[in-house]
């Protein structure tokens, strides 16, 4: 009889695989035995979590890939499904993400309500957790995009959350790279940078890019499409 927790079992991980991002450059090293796709300048990582059986969770390996008789589009399969569950993606504003799910007081909530500011989206997964992975959930940024009749600049915040703007004249790309780039020096801890750039998704041809659109390489059988 096959134990649930037996991780050389395919069916046993399958439903408990999910996407990480993380910065290329700076985890060039230690991707050297691990399973991971490039995109643009960060690496997309396959985090088994398996702490509910009692055990650790772990970055899946290349040697992972083959005790499974599984490729890296199957599993990539398998984590895109897993983390874009439509019970797991949170899309809010920042103000409520502050104030309904970290629990900060609105008074200390240092956001400006005027008509003149911009409305900034938080992309991340119910936990607040690595839902930097949520750059690449196509779906919810066209549904997002439709939404707010514009295409989107996509900053990351840091590996946890993703925080989408509709492109305004006065704030141009070189404005919210400097922001990216202020926040990250200052606020985000090495362990939780996930990039300097901003990436854009263009809404009419639903594709993700680094500052200029261009054509993401995942599949549409892997993040959903656009319908």
């Amino acid at each position: 009889m096959r134990k649930a927790n037996d991780i050389t079992k395919w069916e046993n991980v399958k439903g408990r695989i999910f996407l990480h991002l993380v910065n290329y450059e700076r985890h060039k090293t230690e991707l050297a035995d691990k399973a991971y796709v490039p995109f643009l300048d960060l690496a997309i990582l396959f985090y088994c979590n398996i702490r509910q059986a009692g055990l650790d969770g772990f970055y899946v390996k290349k040697k992972h890939l083959s005790i499974w008789e599984q490729d890296i589009k199957s599993v990539l399969q398998a984590a895109t499904e897993n983390t874009f569950h439509e019970d797991n993606v949170l899309v809010k504003s920042v103000k409520d993400v502050l104030i309904q799910d970290l629990q900060v007081e609105p008074y200390h909530v240092p956001m400006i309500a005027g008509p003149e500011e911009p409305l900034l989206i938080t992309l991340s997964n119910k936990a607040l957790s690595f839902g930097g992975a949520m750059l690449l959930n196509i779906p919810v940024l066209k549904k997002l995009a439709d939404a707010l009749n514009s295409s989107l600049y996509l900053l990351p915040s840091s590996i946890h959350e993703i925080l989408a703007v509709c492109p305004d004249p006065v704030r141009d790309l070189s404005y919210l790279t400097d922001m990216v780039k202020e926040v990250n020096q200052f606020a985000v801890t090495p362990e939780e940078f996930l990039s300097d750039n901003v990436y854009y998704f263009d809404r009419e041809k639903c594709e993700i890019g680094m500052a200029v659109p261009i054509q993401a390489f995942i599949d549409d059988s892997a993040t959903g499409g656009c319908a």
